[in-house]
């Protein structure tokens, strides 16, 4: 069997073979995150729509920018759930057919570990430790912190072998995708609660859209503004740069006008004076004024 790693990088370990057979494809896991979930007792069918909108506040992204993999856990009512982003699966799945390669499974890479009751398998590389502390539960972290993380556990140092007994497979195509998977066949809790919802997300949109015009005003009025204090900009890309521009160049002047003779004379001489000798001398020039 051979082992084929998706990086976090977005690469793989190595080309894909043409027609592969026996092709393992083990996806870091820095690139998804693994939790558990315990809910009421239902269907398996219920709970992996449920699982999405459990889980929705601990993710960072939009669930259906999500691909939500759950297993049925030994204990009561519990969930395994591998979380990953569905743009990965598809570009990994890509690669795949591009290649016409069938691989056996696509996989975390900490499930290559093996899984011991009561004990952390891991294997280090670089500075990072890949981790498995439970039958679908791991993942990757620097190795002082996973040394501080599980002071006290079991630690045992393995090397990574593909367990075909292994019951994750990270196939888009096993589950259903997007919300449409999720919301069928909710009933009607859900849907009370999806109406609250729309009615809060409506009340949001109409503050959002006046929070719109206003800034668009604001945003209108620094233009004409900075249209007025520097006229010979013809084109506004980015108001803030341009203005630190235009305020360097006029400082940059400044300086410049600050040893002009015209203007030294300006500010020492009243403006009917007269000027009757001017004599330069060893680098020195003199002005003599007429009051």
């Amino acid at each position: 069997m051979k082992t084929i790693v998706y990086s976090i990088t977005g690469e793989f370990s190595e080309p894909i073979p043409e027609s592969g057979k026996d092709i393992v494809i083990a996806i870091d896991a820095r690139l998804l995150s693994t939790h558990q979930v315990t809910l009421p007792k239902m269907s398996n069918a219920k709970a992996n729509k449920a699982i999405p909108f459990v889980l929705e506040n601990q993710l960072l992204d939009d669930i259906d920018l999500l691909q939500f993999f759950p297993i049925k856990s030994i204990q009561a009512n519990t969930w395994s759930v591998v979380v990953i982003a569905t743009d990965i699966i598809h570009k990994i799945e890509q690669e795949l057919q591009q290649a016409k390669c069938k691989p056996v499974a696509i996989v975390p890479d900490f499930l290559l570990l093996p899984f011991m009751e009561e004990k952390v398998s891991y294997i280090e590389n670089e500075g990072i430790a890949t981790f498995r502390n439970d039958l679908y539960q791991g993942g990757c972290l620097e190795t002082s912190v996973f040394q501080e993380l599980f002071e006290g556990s079991d630690l045992v140092k393995s090397s990574p072998s593909f367990d075909p007994q292994c019951k994750i497979n990270l196939h888009s195509n096993h589950f259903k995708k997007g919300a449409q998977g999720y919301f069928h066949a909710w009933r009607l809790p859900v849907f009370i609660a999806l109406i609250t919802l729309l009615l809060a997300s409506v009340q949001m949109w109409t503050k959002n859209n006046q929070l719109e015009t206003q800034i668009y005003q604001q945003r209108t009025n620094n233009e004409q503004q900075f249209r007025d204090l520097f006229p010979q900009v013809k084109r506004i890309v980015n108001i803030q740069v341009q203005s630190k521009q235009e305020l360097a160049a006029v400082l940059e002047n400044n300086k410049l006008y600050q040893h002009d003779l015209l203007g030294k004379l300006a500010t020492e001489v009243s403006p009917d004076s007269r000027v009757s000798k001017i004599v330069l001398e060893n680098q020195k020039l003199t002005v003599e004024i007429i009051e």
